[in-house]
């Protein structure tokens, strides 16, 4: 096995701004035999998963779908969907997935808001009206059929749009993000530098087509004749079955959130787990703290793999910066999410300033991976694309970050998981930390409560950890008081009867499930 290594940024060139299905077609002519995919139990070569993408491009291109459509796509993680992106973006169009478990209602608004020409998969209960409807089975029927001529070459090009990934804002209205070729193809070679990827490695599809980490599960293999490995349907569930997979299919690349490996590390230590495959445990999706990371290095150590925390959003192709985690790292309060991988940032003030070094702001990205704004919502775009004095066009993203002294980013938290309470300022986040560190609790999420009008408390939900007792109200408060100041002390803890925290279909932290369940067992035990 190839060790893991963690080289510098790469500095873009020219031929990096190409579309995903021209990276697909060069693994395809250089490693036509190689398994570009393993999926549903069987295996498909490059070569076989170019010809049945044909087919479905041409399918398309018989319905009408051309350079410029969008097409919907709702199906499980499988070869089907996987082939149905590949397809959709050799027609010409953009892809929109939709998550299989999202409510009617939000899958509804989706394909009104995007205007898709044609809708790949199970409609459910979406209104797909006069739109063709192209059911899995009928891509899965593809396969077994003669290989079809493609479609006439008329896109995509690099500015085209690749995919619409709808994320949901504090405005609780979803909407799509425009991310077109260019930019995530640029994403796959900036991890030229600082990755050793090769055609050997197997990456793992864990998480679902509509969360964008699966952009990076994706393309990271098939832009470079690696495997593709599709996660079995419902094994993300069960820690115990996913690392059983992981171990049997010799998976070299996980990417992860934080809250998912910190599950399946309770697992791998119970069991002594052995992965002698895996090469880079790759984080995103949420804050990584050093809590999160000590059981595996202790174990482990962090040579192999390597463990990489990452920092990105949808609206910038997926992954920003990098950075390896290593020793120092371990007893650093706020850990670092490193250099960017590709373009430029600035860190903002509250006053609008460049941030000074040791301060915080919220970052701003620029750069080929910034996507072209959201679908139909011009006044949005304006105000989260800003194009600053210094004519570069930025993405605001909403984090802040410290700027260190070494030129990395410390990653601090959302900045709408800020409150203001009797005049402080408050980091959620921090809070959660500090209750995480106490050795019985597994993960925790804190906020504010309103018990009645003007009386406004913050309140903190925990799960204990395997094999440990509740700790209760007291011993946690006497932790606390040992980490934070008294304005940032919860007036209340509340274990929840689960063995770790919910999570979205994203793997990050449901806050509202949270608060939904401490709810009732309040009411419960009133």
């Amino acid at each position: 096995m190839t060790l893991p290594t963690i080289g510098p940024p790469r500095t873009a060139r020219d031929d990096d701004y190409r579309t995903l299905t021209d990276l697909f077609a060069a693994s395809a002519e250089r490693f036509p035999d190689r398994t570009a995919l393993t999926a549903d139990g069987a295996s498909y070569s490059y070569r076989r998963l170019d010809t049945w993408s044909d087919a479905v491009a041409a399918l398309l291109a018989g319905l009408g779908v051309g350079r410029g459509d969008r097409v919907a796509l709702r199906m499980p993680p499988g070869a089907a969907a996987v082939v149905s992106m590949i397809g959709i973006m050799k027609a010409g169009a953009a892809y929109v997935p939709l998550e299989v478990r999202n409510p009617p209602s939000r899958n509804r608004f989706i394909v009104s808001d995007s205007g898709v020409t044609a809708f790949l998969g199970d409609p459910a209960e979406c209104e797909t009206g006069q739109i063709p409807v192209v059911p899995e089975e009928r891509i899965t029927q593809l396969l077994s059929q003669p290989p079809a001529a493609p479609p006439a070459r008329t896109g995509p090009e690099p500015r085209d749009t690749a995919y619409i990934i709808y994320t949901s804002g504090t405005t609780g209205r979803p909407k799509g993000v425009l991310v077109p070729h260019g930019a995530a193809a640029v994403l796959t070679a900036s991890a030229e530098g600082p990755f050793a990827f090769d055609e050997h490695d197997s990456w793992l599809l864990f998480h679902s087509i509509a969360f964008d980490f699966s952009v990076w599960e994706i393309w990271g293999p098939l832009s470079t004749g690696a495997r593709l490995v599709v996660l079995p349907p419902g094994t993300s569930r069960s820690p115990e079955a996913c690392m059983h997979f992981i171990a049997d299919e010799g998976i070299t690349v996980l990417s992860q959130t934080p809250t998912a490996f910190g599950a399946m590390t309770q697992i791998v230590l119970r069991d002594q787990f052995a992965l002698p495959s895996l090469r880079y445990v790759l984080f995103g999706g949420e804050k990584l703290t050093p809590e999160t990371v000590r059981p595996w290095a202790k174990q482990f150590g962090l040579a192999s793999p390597a463990l990489v925390n990452m920092y990105g959003v949808t609206e910038a192709a997926v992954l920003s910066t990098y950075h390896a985690v290593a020793e120092e790292d371990l007893d650093d309060d706020n850990l670092s999410i490193g250099v960017l991988l590709s373009g430029t940032a600035r860190v903002v003030t509250d006053a609008g300033e460049d941030a000074a070094p040791g301060e915080d702001g919220e970052l701003w990205l620029a750069g080929p991976q910034v996507a072209d704004g959201y679908l139909g919502r011009p006044e949005l775009t304006a105000e989260r694309f800003p194009t600053h004095t210094d004519g570069i066009r930025y993405y605001r993203t909403g984090d802040l970050v410290t700027v260190r002294r070494d030129g990395t980013y410390g990653y601090v938290g959302r900045a709408d998981l800020q409150v203001k309470l009797r005049g402080h300022r408050i980091e959620l986040s921090d809070i959660e930390v500090a209750v995480q560190a106490h050795p019985a609790v597994a993960g925790a999420v804190v906020w504010v409560h309103e018990f009645k009008p003007g009386d406004q408390r913050l309140v903190c939900a925990y799960v204990v950890a395997e094999g440990a007792e509740d700790p209760g109200t007291r011993p946690l408060r006497a932790h606390v008081k040992e980490l934070l100041p008294s304005y940032m002390h919860p007036s209340g803890y509340a274990a929840l009867p689960l063995p770790h925290l919910p999570s979205t279909v994203n793997g990050k932290v449901d806050r509202a499930e949270v608060a939904r369940i401490w709810q009732e067992e309040r009411s419960r035990t009133r």
